[in-house]
């Protein structure tokens, strides 16, 4: 069995900014919708038994009141492209894709909270569809991520190839590093690569501490005198668990596809014509039964 768990934002903005424009009949940009769509279809392909489309609050996280410059880096959203989310979300809700936000959270704690929910069947593999690295703590046997970006999915070993510690520690370095894309802060002159050996040899940022006096020179008076940036740090890169969706069930996500009001939505209705046989070639995959080997 598979769940493919797929950041919404992270969707968005490849379908904005990764593809060319693309106007309806009325010369509206649509290039979100159509782009959306598309890379949703390729997903179908992999055929999930379920799936969940994870979005971020509408108003300011618990993130943003620890923290008020959380995320205060990023520009303003495009008014086209904002404009093009809201028929994006109808279209989902009227394809019956499930989906899911919470109030006060970030679709990265829905992924974490549904992640440490299914994560211990062992019959099922767990894809989740980001590019965030944060995300990438998740990791374990039967949990991948796949950068939408490149389409590479990163099991343990890859991520042990290029970091060289434990999935599990990315927290840690990432407090050490920052994460401009979120406007935390870096401890500063930790540079990648001094984060690289403090987190191979210590692990985590306690265990960093615990043995402070093991450490010499400019990176130790840099680690005492940032010691409370880099704990604020880690607690604004922490992943939530919520209450809320504790009670949730594998089979809420089940994906049924109707592809009768697929094509009347996406080719009659949006006059997406490239989706026909898209959808056709992908109702004939799915519907044909595995031929049992002969040997």
């Amino acid at each position: 069995m598979k769940l493919f768990i797929i950041d919404w934002s992270g969707f968005l903005y490849r379908a904005y900014y990764a593809f060319p424009q693309l106007t309806d009949k009325d010369w509206h940009n649509i290039n979100v919708v159509y782009w959306f769509f598309r890379m949703l279809i390729k997903i179908f392909n992999e055929n999930p038994d379920y799936l969940v489309i994870c979005r971020d609050s509408p108003v300011k996280t618990k993130r943003h009141e620890s923290y008020e410059e959380y995320k205060a880096n990023r520009k303003k959203m495009d008014d086209d492209f904002k404009n093009q989310i809201p028929l994006t979300q109808e279209i989902v809700n009227h394809l019956s894709i499930p989906n899911l936000v919470v109030s006060w959270y970030e679709a990265d704690d829905i992924i974490a909270t549904l992640t440490n929910n299914f994560k211990n069947n062992p019959e099922l593999i767990i894809d989740i569809y980001s590019s965030d690295k944060d995300l990438k703590q998740l990791l374990s046997n039967n949990v991948f991520c796949i950068d939408p970006m490149k389409w590479i999915r990163t099991d343990t070993k890859l991520f042990l190839q290029e970091f060289t510690f434990q999935p599990e520690y990315i927290l840690d370095y990432l407090a050490l590093t920052g994460d401009s894309a979120d406007n935390i802060k870096w401890v500063s002159w930790i540079w990648p690569k001094k984060a690289l050996d403090l987190i191979r040899k210590y692990q985590t940022i306690d265990n960093i501490y615990a043995h402070i006096d093991e450490i010499s020179g400019d990176i130790k008076d840099k680690l005492i005198n940032c010691k409370q940036e880099a704990y604020h740090s880690r607690n604004l890169i922490q992943l939530y668990n919520i209450q809320d969706l504790k009670e949730k069930l594998i089979s809420d996500f089940k994906l049924d596809l109707d592809f009768d009001r697929y094509k009347k939505t996406l080719v009659n209705e949006y006059n997406f014509s490239s989706f026909e046989k898209q959808l056709d070639d992908l109702k004939k995959k799915l519907q044909t039964p595995m031929q049992n080997s002969l040997f």
